[in-house]
């Protein structure tokens, strides 16, 4: 196992950072403190991660709170928080995501890009919605476009009503966390293709489920519903069926 750093290891990482520095003692607590809510992430990180992959292979809230003496709200109460520091990446890595389809992932990292781009700290609703019209030949565009709406135009929109970011920090890492609204979209495309691989368009059908989130309001106001949009890929789907006939 690599070695965890020592107190001393870490005191040396603090002084060594403001080496180039007058000596300030106040600046130095404000760098520790710093290092030390780092490492609290990251091992909240950690422990999500496993938690992830536990419920990825089928165990209840349950079934991880009863070794710990949890009860299964218990259990949710205590963890689900963690998993909220997990990334795209990690999320795939630990298995959490393997009923999405190679295209419903890459809108994921697609979302991932343009909420560091907006300086963001998660992966919102909106930004999901911009990954998969990114691609302006999908079913999902093909869908909008049946509705009388331009994908261009939502784009625009989108990135007109980021709520919450400080695009002063665009660059950052782009390892970003999914928000509660897009991971309720994402539980939402699971529950639309019922059994199947999730797609781009379960994807829009997972954020149409909450009209209130940023994503569905933009769509809202533009006449777009779950049921039209539903409407619209069948019959996008079926004519695709029927060129390759």
């Amino acid at each position: 196992m690599t070695a965890i750093p020592s107190l001393p290891d870490l005191v040396r990482e603090v002084l060594l950072d403001g080496l180039a520095e007058p000596r300030d003692p106040i600046r130095l607590i404000g760098q520790a403190e710093h290092v030390a809510r780092e490492f609290t992430r990251l091992g909240e990180s950690l422990v999500g991660y496993f938690v992830e992959q536990a419920r990825a292979e089928g165990l209840s809230w349950a079934d991880i709170g009863a070794p710990r003496g949890l009860s299964r709200q218990g259990a949710q109460q205590r963890y689900a928080p963690l998993l909220t520091h997990l990334a795209v990446a990690d999320l795939v890595e630990a298995g959490a995501l393997r009923q999405l389809g190679e295209a419903a992932v890459a809108a994921l990292h697609r979302a991932e890009e343009h909420a560091a781009r907006l300086g963001r700290d998660a992966i919102d609703s909106g930004d999901l919605l911009l990954g998969i019209l990114d691609d302006d030949r999908s079913q999902v565009a093909a869908a909008i476009r049946e509705l009388g709406v331009d994908p261009a135009v939502l784009r625009s929109e989108l990135e007109g009503s980021a709520e919450g970011g400080d695009r002063g920090a665009a660059g950052r890492a782009k390892a970003l966390p999914l928000s509660a609204d897009s991971r309720r979209a994402i539980d939402g495309a699971v529950a639309e293709a019922r059994g199947h691989l999730v797609g781009p368009g379960h994807l829009l059908l997972g954020l149409l489920r909450n009209p209130g989130s940023r994503a569905g309001r933009v769509l809202g106001a533009h006449g777009v519903t779950k049921s039209s949009a539903m409407g619209a890929i069948l019959a996008d789907g079926g004519r695709r069926a029927a060129d390759r006939a």
